[in-house]
Formats: C-alpha cells, sequence, structure tokens
C-alpha cells in the first residue's frame, strides 16, 4: 500500500482509477470508495484528495472485515455487512454466548485488526447483535488476514450454545397461598419456558426430613435432569434440603453465590443433575444470580462451582456492574 496525495483541479481519471479514498469527500462520497472514471468530476472539486494505492494482494476494508468476521464466527452466529468497512455477528439463535476472550485479545494484537464483543456468557435471543469487526486503514495485505485465520482456526471465537429442554422438577418448602402460588407458577413458566424446560411436575412439602427425601427421590426417579429447590435456608447446614439430598445419594457443591443480589443461591447435585436452590419462592419472581446461572445449567445441560465463582467479577448486579439478565417474555 501507498498514500498518495492528489491535486483536486488537476486529477486526470488515470490518476483516481481504482484508488481507495482514505477521508470523506462529503456524505455523496465516503472514506473507502474505490474510485474510478464516474468519480472524477466530483473529486475535481476538491483541493486535495487523499487515496491509497493498493499493492497486489492488499485487501479492501469491506474484505478484510467480512473475512475477519468470518473467522470469528462460530456455530449460532451470523455474519452482517460490511457497512461502512464494519461488520456486526448476531445470535442466529437463542442461547448462551460464549466469547473467547483470550482469544479476541490476540486477534487485536494483529496490527490493524479491531475486534469488539459483548461481555461472555450471556443469554441472547436471535438477532442480538453481539460482537463486530474492523480494520483500521482502507485495506490491509492478505497477510494480516491469515494471522486472524490462525487464531480462529484454534477453536471457536464467538459462538452461541443452544439451550437444552431440559427436564425439571421443582420442589417448594413453603406454604403457599393461593395468589403466591398464582405467582410462583407464572415465574416459572416465564423462566423455565424459555430455554424450553420440560417441567415435570412442582411439588409442596413440608420442610422436614421425610418429604423432602420422598421429593428428591421422585425427581430422581422421573429422570429429572435439572432440580429447582425453594425455601431452603442457605445458612442453616441442618436444613432439610441438604441432609436430605446426601441422604438421597446427592451432595452440596456449594452454598452462596459472589452477587447481589442472590447470594443466597445454592448448587447441589443428584446424580448427574443439578439442583439449584433458592431461599424462597418470591426470589424465583425476580432477577437475581439464579438467572445469571440458568443459562450455563440449559446450555451444557450441568453445573459446578466454577458456574458461581465467576459470577463474583461483575457480581455487584444491583449497581450496575454490567451483567446482562436473560431477556424474559
Amino acid at each position: 500500500m501507498r498514500p498518495v496525495r492528489i491535486q483536486g483541479s488537476k486529477v486526470t481519471a488515470e490518476d483516481i482509477r481504482g484508488r481507495v479514498l482514505t477521508h470523506d469527500l462529503g456524505s455523496d462520497l465516503r472514506k473507502g470508495t474505490v474510485l474510478g472514471d464516474e468519480h472524477l468530476a466530483r473529486v475535481r472539486q476538491a483541493r486535495e484528495v487523499h487515496v491509497m494505492q493498493l499493492d497486489p494482494g492488499d485487501v479492501h476494508e469491506d474484505e478484510a472485515a467480512l473475512d475477519i468476521g468470518r473467522a470469528l464466527a462460530g456455530p449460532g452466529i451470523e455474519v452482517e455487512g460490511p457497512v461502512q468497512s464494519q461488520v456486526r455477528l448476531r445470535a442466529s439463535r437463542r442461547g448462551l454466548l460464549r466469547i473467547d476472550a483470550g482469544a479476541v485479545d490476540e486477534a487485536n494484537h494483529i496490527a490493524w485488526v479491531s475486534v469488539f464483543t459483548v461481555v461472555d456468557g450471556q443469554a441472547v435471543e436471535a438477532g442480538d447483535e453481539v460482537a463486530g469487526a474492523k480494520v483500521i486503514p482502507v485495506a490491509v495485505p492478505s497477510a494480516v488476514l491469515a494471522e486472524v485465520d490462525r487464531v480462529a482456526a484454534r477453536a471457536p471465537i464467538v459462538q452461541v450454545l443452544p439451550f437444552r429442554p431440559l427436564r425439571t422438577a421443582i420442589v417448594v418448602t413453603e406454604r403457599l397461598k393461593p395468589k403466591a402460588r398464582e405467582l410462583f407458577g407464572a415465574a416459572v413458566a416465564r423462566k423455565l419456558g424459555w430455554y424450553g424446560a420440560e417441567v415435570l411436575w412442582t411439588r409442596e412439602v413440608t420442610r422436614a426430613g421425610a418429604p423432602v427425601r420422598q421429593a428428591y427421590q421422585a425427581a430422581r426417579d422421573a429422570g429429572a435432569e435439572l432440580v429447582v429447590f425453594a425455601g431452603a435456608s442457605s445458612i442453616d447446614p441442618l436444613d432439610a434440603a441438604y441432609e436430605e439430598l446426601q441422604a438421597a445419594g446427592g451432595k452440596v457443591v456449594r452454598v452462596g453465590a459472589p452477587s447481589h443480589p442472590g447470594s443466597m443461591l445454592w448448587l447441589g447435585r443428584l446424580g448427574e443433575a443439578p439442583v439449584l436452590g433458592i431461599a424462597s419462592c418470591a426470589g424465583f419472581g425476580r432477577n437475581t444470580s439464579l438467572d445469571l446461572v440458568l443459562p450455563f445449567v440449559f446450555a451444557y445441560g450441568r453445573a459446578d462451582a466454577e458456574d458461581f465463582i465467576r459470577l463474583g467479577h461483575g457480581g455487584l448486579v444491583e449497581a450496575g456492574a454490567g451483567r446482562r439478565f436473560p431477556p424474559y417474555s
């Protein structure tokens, strides 16, 4: 590539043909335009025009941005554009957005490359904009794009994992009045239904040993892939929710999440099925850390302590820390 300065009043068709404009000449002739004979009269109106002479192997900014976008895009992503030298990546399906932040950093270390994304680990809807890409100059050597392709070849950089329709059992230990039962049922239908969950049943039980253990056993016997437990005390290790989970062959994995609201969330496992516990039914109706963990559960069909630990960075959600809750209808 070689920059060229041209005096507008003296320009000839040969001076501009095939060269790329590096600045705007008004709204009708924008940076990045590959000039041709049809632009001659307009260019002659300018005092001075700056263009780029491309060498063999140089790639125009639009084509370069499209190439980078395609390299970034993994499963569940579609590339849109380019528009004014930029492409956008959008989710092509509902699911969990995963972004390889290390690979994004590595791509941005490549000269003239610019890749930008939203935060990893969000639940997204089809059509949501999740990333963008461009190159800084009006063209780049093809070797630049080969470097991006090298980074992208290792693993998908931006992808959307589909949600699995997990068979879900819900255990409630609170005595719900009709209005509370109605609100809880609506919240369950709205949230779990958004993921496509198959709710096997909702069972209200006494907060005591035998009823809780029987509920766990019923969930296991029904082939539940997720158990949601509402109404356990997160600070009482003798709560039936914990003791009877172990009696039913399960285990407690983690109590408490590093986020607010929703720090009373707890995690267990019953066979291969994750058990997600909240302090009360009322907590299910609000957006809390539970809603930040559910996308991972429905994408991977499991949960572990790391899914809780990762909430700490950005966990002060009520202060607008950048976490985005799933777009439940």
